[in-house]
């Protein structure tokens, strides 16, 4: 359709889910936000030169690297008004910097982290996220939301029973004070979908996925992972140069069950990683 943008609600027929397990794994449960994801506790003023955090260690459950700055919503950046999606904080990564996070997890599960970005300076941004050995390069220039906050999803598997989080801004702007702001970071354990006797298409119902923050509106953006081994949305790849959306019942007309993913393009092409 030309000078106009074209969404869908896709849902096939709805595969039973694995069980929710609310078990905890080393400091967190299977589905919810980090330690300290909201960046709700942050530093003390002597760890502070202004907005920018100068002790690596000063927010809580966090390891920051290079120029990071500790926002609090409704602070100006020029004329620009900085606005954070839940909670009154948010981080900033200047160029190269990067925030980290150590977590107990179990060995060969698959998990979905999810957080939410905002652009601030730069037209081209995007962020390295990586829990070794996968990582993946997600682009925030395109925004979504009338807030400009969107929420992303990325997925990994893990390597041993100790995963290192790093969300990274490898920009380099005139401004070093230049980069996207980060909040709301969660992660939700993915089980692999079968097949069952009434439908053997894995996932075909999308009701397994990345993790929904409570307070958002919006649904989550799963970015095209062409070259990714994990997809966070478990059976299937997304093969467009666009991102798709995961939504709930909550806040989207779902015609069945809970979740659904929305074709927020007119030409996106998903394809089941099954074969089926």
């Amino acid at each position: 359709m030309k000078g106009g943008t074209v969404s869908f609600l896709f849902v096939l027929l709805i595969s039973p889910s694995p069980p929710f397990s609310a078990s905890v794994m080393g400091n967190f449960v299977n589905a919810g936000m980090l330690p300290n994801g909201d960046f709700e506790l942050g530093p003390k003023p002597s760890d502070m030169k202004g907005t920018q955090v100068i002790n690596k260690n000063a927010i809580p459950s966090w390891e920051l690297t290079g120029f990071v700055e500790y926002i609090k919503s409704g602070q100006k950046q020029g004329d620009m008004l900085l606005v954070v999606p839940a909670g009154k904080f948010a981080v900033r990564l200047g160029n190269e910097a990067s925030i980290k996070q150590r977590l107990n997890v179990t060995k060969g599960m698959y998990y979905s982290l999810t957080f939410s970005a905002a652009r601030t300076c730069a037209q081209d941004e995007r962020l390295n996220i990586s829990v070794a050995p996968d990582s993946g390069v997600i682009p925030i220039q395109t925004v979504y939301s009338s807030s400009g906050w969107d929420l992303y999803a990325w997925a990994f598997q893990a390597e041993s029973n100790v995963a290192e989080i790093v969300i990274h801004n490898p920009g380099e702007e005139e401004d070093p004070a230049c980069g996207p702001l980060i909040d709301g970071v969660a992660i939700k354990a993915l089980y692999p979908p079968r097949p069952t006797n009434k439908n053997i298409l894995k996932n075909g119902g999308f009701e397994e996925g990345p993790y929904l923050l409570p307070n958002s509106t919006t649904g989550v953006l799963i970015p095209p992972f062409i070259e990714d081994d994990h997809s966070p949305l478990p059976a299937w790849m997304i093969e467009s140069l666009k991102a798709v959306k995961y939504v709930d019942v909550e806040h989207f007309s779902v015609p069945q069950g809970r979740r659904a993913v929305e074709l927020v393009a007119g030409k996106e092409r998903k394809r089941d990683r099954s074969g089926g």
